[in-house]
């Protein structure tokens, strides 16, 4: 009982910090990678690409190959990897939902794309049942110094988005030797995180993401 509570106050506090870390910077450097602290452009869309031809070569072989592909972007920021779908073709069979704990990542989304802004949803879990979550970046910032509690919080995170993700789920990390934090930034360990991606969800596999040094992408599958 007291675990559980310790635990829930320590996600909160987590969740206040990010949200507050999060809209000053958008406040500041508006809807662009550095207003989600990502450090270049060319960065997040490798990253982007990385992510998305995981997800969608993984039912590549499924006979027959569906014809759309449901995916949660969860920590959609101000909207980026929507703006990538909808100008790469080989992804137009994606069907896109964004979801960011951050009311003002989503209002920014709502004014990015004011179309398409029933797509978006301030939450941290998928609002329906989707084939794929994932995550771009979603696990790097983290303002704790414990290691510990911030696994914890992750792994909060994709259980939660699990319970609605059909097929599996991706997200990528940056990557260490051992695991770190550093200047702010998670690091993980790969081999421990497929070990405790794998027993807890489904098979999970590491594929280094190109032109980013230490980043991996993660496709956590299904046994089914």
């Amino acid at each position: 009982m007291l675990s559980t509570l310790f635990r829930a106050i320590s996600q909160s506090f987590i969740e206040r910090s990010l949200n507050k870390a999060y809209a000053n910077r958008l406040d500041e450097r508006g809807s662009t990678p550095q207003g989600v602290f990502w450090n270049s452009r060319q960065n997040q869309m490798v990253r982007f690409a990385a992510l998305l031809s995981v997800v969608t070569g993984h039912v590549a072989w499924k006979k027959p190959a569906p014809r759309t592909l449901s995916i949660a972007d969860i920590g959609c920021g101000y909207g980026a990897m929507l703006e990538f779908i909808n100008t790469h073709p080989q992804y137009a069979h994606l069907r896109y939902m964004g979801l960011d704990i951050n009311p003002a990542m989503i209002a920014a989304c709502q004014e990015n794309f004011p179309n398409a802004s029933d797509l978006f949803t301030c939450g941290k879990k998928p609002v329906s049942t989707v084939d794929f979550s994932v995550f771009s970046g979603t696990f790097n910032l983290c303002h704790s110094d414990d290691i510990r509690r911030w696994e914890a919080y992750m792994f909060t995170c994709l259980d939660s988005c699990w319970q609605n993700s059909r097929m599996g789920m991706a997200l990528n990390l940056l990557c260490a030797p051992k695991a770190k934090i550093s200047n702010h930034i998670y690091y993980a360990n790969r081999d421990d995180f497929i070990d405790k991606a794998s027993a807890r969800f489904g098979p999970t596999r590491a594929i280094a993401t190109r032109e980013v040094k230490e980043d991996y992408t993660f496709l956590i599958t299904r046994n089914s």
